[in-house]
């Protein structure tokens, strides 16, 4: 069928872009690229070269000012100084002949030029000047104040409305008599002589008086609110260019008569060039763009048409079609061969197409089905099925890490393989089977027999021995079932309420669990009770709470050391025991959390024991998840630390099962703990299965023997031999011996004879929250002696010895 345009979808037209627009975006677009920064490049670099051609200038113009009132400043100093020295002058001054005295000012002034010719009194007044008018306009008193104090005075003076650069000198004969003031005006005519030598505008600028400037204006504000200081850069606006740069500087030196000289150059002038070169960028731009468009419009018109041709093509394979051949006249070799390429690709993703759909369906290790699509299939069983007799049924291997950890990996994972094989090759139809993940299966079938019947044909051909490299390997395993549509018609629901079974069945042991609302009930309240759990550790608000059970120091009967046991009260559910809550911590990974919030607790009571002058050790039970965490070592010695207790405040408890699951990292584990000076004891000494090859190689400080071999001890003969011969067992290992479960005088008296070193149990206390602890102490120590004679004679008078 040939290939039209309708094939292609409405959203694909509306999102694609011609093939010229995108040869124009390429061609085009760097381009443009690099004449933007051609272009910046050149705008930075002229700016920059035209911010220092301005500064520049202003420079010379301002030493060119500078030097100019200088020299006229010398002037009039020269003038001064032959005037004040001139006797006849000095005796005018001194009769005050005021006629005389302003016909030698004004000769003088006629000499030099000068506009500015007064005579002052010491107290300031005007004694004679060249002027109709008074000279006014400055402090006069002051003036003449600083001209003496300092023997002359140079100044910038507005005097009568005018600007005047003025020397004054005392007149002495020979003491002063007077002050003699010779100026030159600073005026229009000035700032221009002075703009046509420096070539740029200047500006003399004070407050309350006009201002003398070659400036328009109206731009001799924005001049003065921009101008720079002398001696500082330029600075100049990137996007609006002013039209002036200006420099300042003050006109005297003193703070008083503040005038301003302000310079301006045009910015206009010195980036006159630089805008025609801006343009000429343009220009070519524009030019280059126009040919790439041509260019771009041949180039498309040879690669479009072909291209289009596979761009169709490539949307049938995306649709699924591998079977069309693709051929194409195309005189550029790449299109050619990009034509092969497809005819090839077809052919690959046809044949990979199939392996990624195995794949995503199959678990790699066992090619079983895998979680996700025995879901899919268990739905059209379930559409299909028509009868009552549907079951789903969710197996566990037990215990099957210690196969890992006993043979290694590589074996476990043929274990997992052998027992896919065995699942796929049951002899019964309309059978599914899955692997949900790590050790935990799926089977799904019609049963043609009973549940408990199929479950024993399946547990009958998954427990016959696996050999693997000449090792014969039985594997144990629970189930856990339901059933459609009595459990549920949903397929999840089904696999859900399997697991369930099968959780129940792993914790009692069981091999065969089938599901009930009960059970579901006791799940969910689990779940509710680990997220209650979560809420007690996060809040800390007095549910979890620690009791203390007294170990007895047998030899000398004295309590100075406990057991640390957790307690918990649920607001609702009221006291919740450990060994209910503490295995559902373990499964949800929360096992940390609870036993960071002991040992902080723990610690905190033993600080505060310390503070009331009561020193004991506290012991803590620790799980082999606990251990394994990094972090806890530090996290303990931290706490330590801050609370200023020794190691020996802390030790800890590990059960014997724990260790055995793992011995040489068990060892390694407790080793690291003994090493920072905490003394390890094996909890529930006897029920294990650890050798006295392994004891011996345990860096452990005690042994704990279990309960149940304590509870009978003084009725059961054998419970005598055990517990005796592990005492002894223990001190020949150089261990202390702790027994718990010690219910009885007659049991404690056994204990103490055999040499046990420390006894635990009820007939001693029952755990007592931290509050009772110290009381109980004190009325415990007195009352040792009784307690230690009745112990001893009538326990042993009960045990025949």
């Amino acid at each position: 069928m040939p290939v039209t345009v309708s094939n292609i979808t409405a959203s694909n037209v509306m999102a694609a872009k011609p093939l010229r627009a995108r040869i124009l975006k390429f061609v085009i677009g760097p381009l443009l690229a690099v004449t933007l920064a051609f272009g910046i490049s050149v705008w930075v670099s002229t700016s920059h070269h035209a911010r220092v051609q301005i500064e520049s200038d202003l420079n010379v113009a301002e030493s060119v000012l500078k030097q100019m009132l200088q020299s006229r400043e010398q002037q009039l100093v020269s003038s001064a100084e032959v005037l004040t020295a001139d006797f006849g002058f000095k005796q005018a001054a001194a009769s005050a002949d005021e006629a005389t005295i302003k016909s030698a000012l004004l000769n003088q002034g006629n000499r030099i030029g000068a506009d500015l010719m007064a005579l002052l009194s010491l107290q300031g007044d005007l004694i004679a000047s060249n002027l109709d008018a008074e000279v006014v306009g400055f402090d006069t008193a002051d003036v003449v104040e600083r001209t003496l104090n300092h023997g002359g005075l140079t100044r910038h003076l507005y005097l009568n409305g005018k600007l005047y650069q003025v020397i004054l000198l005392p007149v002495k004969a020979p003491v002063a008599i007077a002050v003699a003031m010779i100026g030159f005006e600073i005026n229009q005519a000035l700032a221009n002589e002075l703009k046509a030598l420096t070539l740029q505008d200047v500006s003399f600028v004070s407050v309350g008086v006009p201002s003398i400037t070659t400036l328009p204006a109206e731009s001799l504000a924005g001049v003065v609110s921009h101008a720079a200081k002398s001696g500082e850069p330029i600075a100049l606006p990137i996007l609006v260019r002013p039209q002036f740069a200006s420099r300042y500087f003050p006109l005297n030196d003193g703070g008083r008569d503040p005038i301003t000289v302000y310079l301006s150059a045009s910015v206009s002038d010195a980036f006159k060039n630089f805008d025609l070169l801006q343009l000429e960028i343009i220009a070519i731009a524009m030019v280059a763009c126009l040919l790439a468009l041509l260019g771009s419009a041949v180039m498309a018109r040879n690669l479009a048409k072909p291209l289009s041709r596979l761009a169709r093509t490539a949307s049938d394979i995306a649709a699924g079609d591998y079977r069309k051949n693709v051929e194409i006249e195309s005189g550029v070799t790449e299109i050619l061969e990009l034509s092969d390429a497809f005819n090839s690709m077809q052919i690959d993703l046809a044949e990979r197409e199939a392996r990624i759909v195995h794949q995503a369906h199959h678990d790699p290790l066992t090619n079983l089905i895998n979680r996700q699509y025995i879901i899919t299939l268990l739905r059209d069983a379930l559409d299909g099925a028509g009868n009552d007799n549907f079951a789903v049924i969710c197996l566990n291997i037990l215990d099957f890490r210690v196969v890992n950890d006993t043979f290694g990996h590589v074996v476990g994972d043929q274990c997992l393989q052998q027992i896919g094989q065995r699942l796929m090759n049951l002899p019964v139809s309309n059978c599914l089977a899955a692997r949900l993940g790590g050790d935990e299966f799926l089977v799904a079938l019609n049963l043609d027999c009973s549940l408990e019947r199929a479950a024993e044909y399946l547990l009958e051909a998954l427990s016959q021995p696996y050999n693997i490299h000449s090792l014969e390997i039985t594997l144990r395993f629970s189930m856990g079932a339901a059933l459609a549509p009595k459990d549920s018609t949903q397929a999840d629901e089904l696999v859900q309420k399997a697991s369930i079974a099968l959780d129940m069945a792993r914790r009692e042991q069981l091999s065969m669990a089938i599901y009930e609302q009960q059970l579901e009930e006791e799940h969910l309240t689990r779940l509710r009770l680990l997220a209650d759990l979560k809420t007690a550790l996060a809040d800390n608000d007095g549910q979890l709470q620690m009791h203390y059970q007294p170990k007895i120091f047998s030899s000398t009967m004295q309590a100075t050391r406990f057991e640390a046991l957790i307690r918990w009260i649920h607001p609702q559910q009221g006291f919740v025991p450990p060994d209910l809550f503490i295995p559902f911590a373990e499964q949800a990974g929360l096992i940390g959390a609870v036993t960071d919030w002991v040992v902080e607790a723990v610690v905190i009571q033993i600080a505060q024991w310390h503070q009331q002058g009561f020193n004991a050790q506290v012991a803590i039970n620790l799980s082999a998840k606990d251990l394994s965490r990094p972090h806890l070592l530090d996290h303990i010695n931290r706490l330590l630390v801050q609370n200023q207790l020794p190691a020996n405040s802390l030790s800890f408890e590990i059960t014997e099962s724990e260790i055995m699951r793992d011995p040489e990292e068990a060892n390694q584990l407790l080793l690291k703990f003994r090493k920072n000076g905490f003394e390890l004891a094996i909890d529930d000494f006897g029920t294990g299965y650890s050798s006295l090859s392994q004891l011996k190689h345990m860096p452990v400080t005690e042994l704990k023997i279990d309960k149940s071999f304590v509870l009978q001890l003084a009725n059961l003969e054998n419970d005598k031999i055990i517990v005796q011969s592990t005492i002894s067992l223990a001190h020949s290992f150089n261990l202390k011996v702790v027994a718990e479960g010690v219910e009885d005088e007659a049991s404690l008296a056994l204990l103490r004879s055999w040499g046990c070193d420390w006894i635990q149990g009820f007939f001693i206390s029952k755990p007592l929250p931290a509050k009772e602890v110290l009381p109980w102490v004190n009325n415990y120590s007195q009352s040792i002696d009784p307690t230690l004679q009745r112990a001893t004679t009538q326990g042993l008078k009960k045990t025949g010895l």
